[in-house]
């Protein structure tokens, strides 16, 4: 099987899926994933997943691959190829920063990288996420204090659990809308344990209330910011890098001027002729 059949969140005759965003849904006659992945995809579609662990090698058509945490949310992953030409890793979404209920990113050598730059100009430079934890509290104390009812707005496929473990790890236990919840009960079964209560007095929304996001007002992201894209290049020490979703052509320029071969690339493009 020739290595351009591979589709990296994306349709392929065999694919990879990184997560379970449905920007991220890939199709094909095979497409591997880790279980929590496959558990929360179904959630949102009948996809027929192939799973696979993380650090265990598998074969990906013709060739070796190994699967490792992304730190983006439950199940996250990246994947690394071993290619005639060298070694090939795509990050998916990835998050250096370590958040509660994603297992921590670990960034393997390789030749080549492909690389998210969701945030890849320097004005995205985020908060830890334990600073940002003491400002998403000290909001909820705040309107408490006032009389007022906390109304914290989240995706409901990750950083709403990111945001329930907050508040439990602080004292308290949200009401949460129907997917949220769904979505919260598959974390459960893999081991994060999240507590809500219909009758909390801090409802965790995945429609209104203050956005916890790296583009909302409170800066939680589950992405890397554009310095930790960085640690991630010069962690994976690669000969040519390929920057995709975001600002991928900002980031090229960027890597370019930092000595790293770069060029920017789009969702389903071939790279082969490149490396």
């Amino acid at each position: 099987m020739k290595f351009d059949v591979v589709g990296f969140d994306w349709k392929g005759k065999v694919a990879f899926q990184s997560h379970a965003h449905t920007d991220h849904f890939a199709s094909g006659k095979i497409v591997y994933a880790t279980k929590p992945t496959i558990f929360l995809s179904h959630l949102r579609n009948s996809t027929l997943y192939s799973q696979v662990e993380y650090g265990k090698r598998f074969y990906i058509g013709d060739y070796k691959a190994k699967l490792y945490p992304s730190g983006h949310m439950l199940g996250s992953a990246g994947i690394k190829i071993w290619l005639d030409e060298g070694t090939l890793y795509y990050t998916g979404d990835i998050k250096l920063e370590r958040l509660r209920t994603a297992e921590r990113a670990k960034i393997p050598k390789a030749d080549f990288l492909i690389i998210e730059a969701t945030f890849g100009v320097p004005m995205y430079s985020f908060p830890e996420p334990r600073k940002v934890e003491k400002e998403i509290i000290w909001y909820v104390e705040d309107q408490l204090d006032r009389g007022k009812i906390p109304i914290i707005q989240a995706n409901p496929y990750g950083k709403a659990q990111e945001i329930i473990a907050i508040l439990n790890a602080h004292g308290y236990t949200p009401r949460v809308d129907r997917e949220i919840l769904k979505v919260s009960r598959v974390y459960s079964k893999f081991g994060i344990g999240l507590r809500t209560d219909n009758e909390g007095e801090v409802i965790v929304s995945s429609s209104k209330g203050i956005l916890v996001s790296g583009f909302g007002k409170v800066k939680l992201s589950n992405h890397a910011d554009f310095w930790e894209l960085i640690r991630i290049v010069e962690k994976v020490d690669p000969e040519k890098v390929f920057t995709i979703f975001g600002h991928a052509q900002s980031f090229a320029k960027i890597l370019n001027g930092f000595g790293y071969e770069s060029r920017s690339i789009s969702r389903g493009e071939e790279i082969r002729r490149w490396i």
